[in-house]
């Protein structure tokens, strides 16, 4: 068992550069309610010469939250690389702009017919198909049609209500990823892309890629940086991380984890581990930070959706290593909703995924357990 009680040993504060927060944008991916860090360094706009060469450092606000991109290059690349691929993202999927384009999707109350909209800068697309890919392979355990669940019980726009089984079931009859409840097909003209088109089943159905965008967001902006013939480089946007080759020392990328205590926020966590990532991903979710209490239970933002209910397994946080960030996003959600067995079983039925993964579960007493894989636990020094 490992205690939860505040040790007196290294804060965040002592070795991340930017605090990060997750909540503003209504992107709730692996950042809510758990953060990993990257490491420490310079001020937006900054350049550091290392034995590898200058270091760029681009940092900010952006969809709700921080950004920090650091990269090995001789020259710097103007600001408006990143600003203008992050405001092309909020656009598209933020539940918080009123005139984004999931808006318009969500607020289109028929279903005698179809929506149709042009998908020009092709981000509702890919992010519609990969959360097809996720769902099937979680088994449900990934769904971006569960937002008006997560409305239900007050973790996104609307304002908590008293919510009981009724209400609950009767929003469960139109959730789901299944084709007569929400689907999303390309129409294409001589192998070109035409239009996209939506059909709900319910004038409720609504989407909500808040546990894959960021994830993808990041791994967006790595590819701005491979185009531009950057090898080495970090990108970080509200806790999600991915990594390419290596730091200014020549080392991979050095990413904290956190541990999961309530009620620490981003200036006061508590460092529970930091991972070596190199060509890779780095997610973590948890339930530990953003929930709340009633009738003394306490009411977690993850919600299965399966039960249409918060998920109450025992798990508490889910670090995840996957080639993309936005694997790593929306599977650390899913885990969070599976549980610890649930996702031992899946890393054990799926070894070919790529996947290391860290699981820290309450113990029952106050504290917290982990469990990792050997290829997680080959790359991480606990702190």
């Amino acid at each position: 068992m490992i205690s939860s009680q505040q040790p007196s040993g290294i804060t965040a504060s002592q070795v991340l550069a930017v605090p990060f927060m997750v909540l503003a944008f209504g992107f709730a991916g692996c950042g809510s309610g758990t953060s990993n860090g990257a490491d420490s360094g310079n001020p937006s706009g900054s350049t550091e010469v290392s034995e590898w060469g200058p270091v760029q450092t681009h940092a900010g606000e952006a969809q709700g939250t921080t950004y920090s991109i650091k990269y090995l290059s001789e020259s710097r690349l103007e600001d408006s690389v990143f600003e203008d691929l992050l405001k092309t993202v909020d656009q598209e999927v933020s539940l918080w702009l009123p005139g984004s384009q999931i808006n318009a999707i969500n607020q289109w109350g028929r279903t005698d017919s179809l929506y149709g909209f042009v998908d020009s800068d092709q981000i509702i697309g890919p992010l519609w198909a990969l959360s097809e890919e996720l769902n099937e392979l979680t088994r449900g355990a990934f769904d971006p049609t569960v937002s008006p669940l997560v409305e239900l019980w007050g973790f996104g726009l609307s304002k908590r209500g008293e919510v009981t089984q009724e209400r609950v079931d009767s929003v469960l009859a139109y959730t789901g990823l299944r084709p007569e409840r929400f689907d999303m097909n390309e129409e294409e003209s001589n192998g070109m892309y035409q239009r996209t088109w939506v059909r709900k089943g319910h004038p409720n159905a609504a989407l909500d890629f808040n546990a894959i965008a960021q994830g993808y967001t990041v791994d967006l902006l790595l590819e701005e940086l491979r185009l531009r013939g950057v090898m080495n480089a970090m990108v970080e946007l509200g806790g999600e991380v991915v990594c390419r080759g290596v730091n200014a020392s020549g080392n991979p990328w050095r990413i904290a984890v956190d541990r999961p205590l309530a009620g620490t926020g981003a200036s006061d966590r508590v460092l529970e581990t930091v991972v070596s990532v190199k060509d890779r991903a780095i997610c973590t979710s948890g339930n530990y930070r953003k929930f709340y209490e009633q009738g003394g239970r306490r009411y977690s933002h993850t919600i299965d959706p399966a039960t249409g209910y918060p998920a109450e397994n025992g798990l508490l946080s889910a670090t995840v290593l996957a080639p993309s960030a936005a694997y790593a996003d929306a599977l650390a959600t899913a885990f969070m909703v599976l549980g610890a067995e649930q996702t031992q079983g899946f890393l054990a039925t799926y070894p070919g995924l790529g996947l290391d993964v860290l699981l820290m579960s309450d113990d029952g007493e106050g504290g917290y357990t982990l469990w990792e894989t050997p290829g997680f636990k080959a790359v991480s020094a606990p702190i």
